[in-house]
């Protein structure tokens, strides 16, 4: 009889000690007590985006729809940046709020389209003047995918670097 008093004071005491270190938790996150119990609301930390220029976003879409083009026209010095404008000759569809990436290497061409907002990127692709795609993404995907750590930045730096602009 003894042992069944111990472990059940026991148990009371570590149930105790639990919901106290929840409720010391509670700074991390929200708390709301009713009916004298107190419950904990955890927090989801988001991660704030870096800010970016357009030709950041350009290499970040070229490496979401083709990261080997990205790599071997930077690589050839034939990754070519610009902004829409009114005289430009595009397909139906694009105007002057789409930037563009495209290479000067008609053998490897691919033409990307894209116009940025805080949230997300619309993207319209063809692969030689071929069918045009359109996909939106959320901005977050495209650096958590290509420009979170610190190589990652650095190689779309340097993607960056190469660009050249008409």
């Amino acid at each position: 009889m003894d042992r069944h008093i111990w472990q059940g004071f026991t148990t009371m005491v570590l149930t105790f000690l639990v919901v106290f270190g929840i409720s010391t938790f509670s700074l991390v996150g929200t708390t709301s007590t009713q009916f004298g119990i107190t419950t904990v609301h955890a927090e989801k930390k988001t991660r704030q985006l870096p800010k970016l220029l357009d030709q950041q976003i350009a290499i970040l879409v070229g490496l979401d729809i083709n990261p080997n083009w990205v790599k071997e026209q930077s690589a050839a010095d034939s990754l070519i940046y610009g902004i829409m404008k009114p005289d430009d000759t595009v397909p139906a569809g694009i105007n002057e709020d789409y930037s563009y990436l495209v290479t000067s290497n008609r053998d490897k061409e691919i033409s990307l389209f894209f116009k940025a907002d805080k949230k997300k990127v619309t993207i319209k692709y063809a692969n030689h003047g071929k069918k045009l795609h359109t996909k939106t993404v959320p901005l977050s995907r495209l650096v958590e995918q290509s420009y979170w750590t610190k190589k990652q930045r650095q190689q779309v730096n340097k993607y960056v670097g190469a660009l050249r602009t008409e």
